[in-house]
């Protein structure tokens, strides 16, 4: 079942229940590369608002390099799923050498290819728009909503066209507001709720 011809319809669904003039004093971050699409978008809708890009990366793992184990940010905040990492019998020390290898190896490459090493812009007392396309176990998002809290953030909201449905329910307990186009029960792929990207 598809939700979107494409990410323009996803993007005016989205721009649909954002309202404007409410994040006109707000910070727009994406947090994934086809995130970057609504941000700007959102950007230029609303007069060309201020953003940047948080980056995070998954950490996968050593058994199984489909399956994430936890996810880092720029800012070093991280994320774990505890439950992965004991199915699995990963050590702490898997855990936080492969973290600092791909801080190394993939975050800081990024900060340096894409804002030339400088650290995202301030978030503190900052109202803060976090974009993505979509959401299904929200680790990535967890781990960027760890970041702006860490950084002080004034406040803290979502917006993603497609999000799963149990994914929804623990972000909306952690921010101060959610705008999600679809929430998706059995939520299979971001990909899949797309015909045509």
């Amino acid at each position: 079942m598809k939700k979107f011809k494409n990410r323009q319809e996803a993007l005016e669904k989205l721009l649909s229940i954002l309202d404007i003039r409410a994040i006109d004093d707000m910070l727009i971050i994406s947090i994934s590369e086809n995130g970057n699409f609504y941000a700007r978008e959102i950007a230029m809708r609303g007069g060309l608002l201020e953003g940047d890009f948080l980056f995070i990366e998954e950490i996968k793992s050593p058994e199984n390099k489909e399956t994430s184990l936890a996810a880092i940010s720029e800012t070093k905040d991280y994320i774990l799923i505890e439950e992965f990492i004991n199915a699995f019998e990963i050590t702490d020390d898997y855990i936080f050498s492969e973290a600092e290898r791909v801080y190394e190896e993939k975050i800081l490459q990024n900060i340096y290819k894409f804002r030339g090493g400088e650290s995202i812009i301030s978030l503190r007392n900052r109202n803060v728009l976090l974009v993505d396309e979509g959401a299904n176990t929200g680790l990535t998002l967890l781990c960027a909503i760890k970041s702006c809290i860490s950084k002080k953030a004034a406040s803290i909201n979502v917006a993603v066209p497609v999000v799963a449905k149990e994914t929804a329910r623990v972000i909306e307990k952690l921010v101060d507001n959610t705008y999600f186009v679809y929430e998706v029960e059995d939520f299979v792929d971001t990909d899949f709720y797309f015909k045509e990207k």
